[in-house]
């Protein structure tokens, strides 16, 4: 009989992540997956675009495994060039999480010991899961895995991109000072929202969330009913006037995990295939973590959802929502 091959992965890691991670413990985690008849390898990025690029050729190269070694917008990448090998590829996702928020990581249940991370290869749950899929105007289109945020949030995103120091000395506590300027000054703007068809008013919005999974930014439990395969996308809008009582409650909630009741002031949830959001003035937007533009009058952000277009590795221990 011939020989079987090995199943094959590669490991795409960005610099930082590289960095970050002892580089005993990344090769001590593939070592171990080759002793069990695995073929492994690690490439090191150089950009997004490098990342995005690697994935799509070994996508289509048809190999078992990708695994992205960062945080979440690594991961992206790594997804988007699954996706744009096409239909064809064959290729399952998996991640070693070495990021900030490592939201992806919370909702499927991967590990961040690399070798238990890798170890999912071989013992995880494979599943095939929704996009969300962003568009400006008449623009490119934009998949996210996670959330795409309108408004107050994406201003934040915008103020910390603008200072890449912070994250990487702050973490998490890069996103604080932003956070609380951006809930004393952000405008109340007039928008309009279609779901499905259906228009909605909301004449305060402060912030607006169509979000693919049940965490937002790691610390809050955004939704109970939003499932990662169900074709739908979750929008939570956040409205409220120029109170700071009621801005600093909104934030409180969000902070103690708690914005996935239906009964907190000036949030409210729903669920769509297909949504479109015109404010009256220009909005900032964010996909994952990452800044894409602004939406307005004359160019609405158009979201629709991506059914089932990318196989993850899943953990032993995901959240509800997957």
């Amino acid at each position: 009989m011939p020989a079987v091959p090995p199943r094959t992965a590669v490991i795409i890691a960005n610099p930082a992540a590289r960095r970050a991670l002892a580089a005993s413990a990344l090769d001590a985690a593939a070592g171990a997956m080759r002793a069990r008849g695995w073929d492994v390898t690690i490439e090191v990025t150089t950009s997004r675009e490098d990342t995005v690029a690697r994935a799509e050729h070994h996508a289509r190269a048809n190999v078992d495994a990708l695994v992205a070694c960062g945080g979440d917008g690594t991961l992206l990448a790594v997804v988007n060039g699954v996706r744009a090998a096409g239909d064809e590829a064959r290729t399952t996702v998996g991640m070693i999480p070495v990021g900030t928020a490592n939201v992806w990581a919370a909702e499927a249940g991967v590990p961040r010991d690399p070798m238990r991370a890798l170890a999912l290869l071989e013992n995880g749950e494979r599943r095939r899961i929704d996009l969300g899929i962003a568009r400006i105007g008449e623009g490119a289109a934009v998949p996210f895995l996670l959330v795409c945020g309108v408004g107050l949030d994406a201003a934040v995103v915008r103020a910390v991109e603008n200072h890449p120091d912070w994250k990487r000395r702050l973490g998490r506590l890069a996103f604080g000072a932003p956070a609380l300027r951006a809930l004393a000054s952000w405008p109340a703007i007039d928008t309009r929202l279609a779901l499905d068809g259906v228009e909605v008013h909301a004449p305060h919005l402060l912030l607006a969330l169509a979000s693919n999974t049940s965490r937002y930014g790691g610390v809050a439990s955004l939704s109970r009913t939003t499932q990662i395969d169900d074709g739908l996308i979750e929008v939570v809008t956040f409205e409220g006037g120029r109170s700071l009582r009621g801005r600093l409650a909104l934030a409180l909630h969000a902070l103690r995990g708690h914005l996935d009741t239906r009964d907190v002031r000036g949030v409210t949830h729903r669920q769509a295939t297909r949504v479109t959001l015109t404010p009256a003035h220009a909005m900032p937007i964010e996909v994952d973590g990452d800044a894409i533009g602004d939406c307005g009058p004359d160019a609405p952000l158009r979201i629709a959802v991506e059914h089932r277009a990318v196989t993850m590795i899943f953990g032993p221990a995901p959240t509800r929502s997957v």
